[in-house]
């Protein structure tokens, strides 16, 4: 089902030896496909060349702008071979993961989004994430410079990266998401499958179809819009503390910049058309 496969593992050991991380401390990124692997330690990357600062106007994790050390993904996928319609798993290591298209992490066009494998260094360290009790973004954390908060998902700025993995599509490896070939292209339905991998996937299942376990699986035992008013459902997609609020909410809200009241509406007519289903 996988054409290839890059594996990105992040080896724990995060002391310092008299102010200076050591081979065996300091965290590393496996890269491999079919037949290659190579390690790079946080030591090494932070010794690349191809390093640079990289100043973004608006973090979504931090919320504010941001200056980083990184070096450009298109860079560091350089010699692998990706199909035009693969993805990347990137998975932290609490076990989050969200499928990003291989395309716009690849991508080296003056007028798009740029993605960076931002790299923390110890003696620097990034501040604590706002809000959380997470620490800082570290050791490695994929950042975008440049596009439109639309286009870039906040949910693609993965941090506490542990993992990358070349896939398939999430349409080829989860079927039971697709929509019918009779369904016209220009259907709201397909926008809200689209925006559904790019924004809920990381999260939520959907009929035990995705990897995503923050949430709850959108269609066992039953599907939202079986449950909530269509004018409650889009009110919770946009903020779930404006409808109901628990001690373990996870879900954070969303702006008209990340996700439009557009997109809100093809989500909730996807999610109408698999209940149907």
């Amino acid at each position: 089902m996988r054409t290839l496969l890059l594996a990105v593992a992040l080896v724990a050991g995060l002391g310092c030896f008299q102010g200076r991380e050591t081979q065996a401390q300091t965290p590393s990124l496996t890269i491999a496909d079919r037949g290659t692997s190579r390690t790079v330690s946080r030591t090494e990357f932070l010794a690349d060349r191809r390093l640079q600062n990289v100043a973004i106007a608006y973090d979504p994790v931090y919320r504010r702008p941001m200056t980083y050390r990184g070096i450009a993904v298109s860079e560091l996928l350089k010699g692998y071979r990706i199909g035009d319609d693969d993805y990347v798993q990137a998975r932290a290591y609490d076990n989050f993961s969200v499928s990003i298209p291989a395309g716009l992490l690849t991508s080296t066009s003056p007028s798009s989004a740029e993605a960076f494998l931002a790299v923390e260094d110890p003696a620097m360290p990034w501040p604590a994430i706002p809000g959380t009790s997470k620490g800082s973004a570290g050791p490695f954390y994929i950042v975008w410079r440049g596009g439109t908060r639309s286009e870039i998902s906040s949910e693609y700025w993965a941090y506490h990266l542990a993992a990358l993995t070349v896939t398939d599509s999430p349409f080829k490896r989860w079927p039971g998401l697709a929509v019918a070939a009779e369904v016209p292209a220009t259907d709201p339905i397909r926008r809200g499958l689209d925006r559904f991998v790019a924004v809920c996937m990381a999260c939520h299942r959907f009929n035990g179809e995705g990897e995503g376990e923050q949430g709850p699986d959108l269609a066992r035992p039953m599907n939202p819009v079986d449950y909530f008013q269509p004018a409650i459902l889009k009110k919770y997609l946009r903020n779930p503390s404006s409808v109901r609020t628990w001690p373990e909410q996870k879900m954070p809200a969303f702006d008209e910049e990340n996700l439009s009241d557009a997109d809100i509406d093809a989500i909730v007519a996807w999610l109408g058309y698999k209940a149907r289903k």
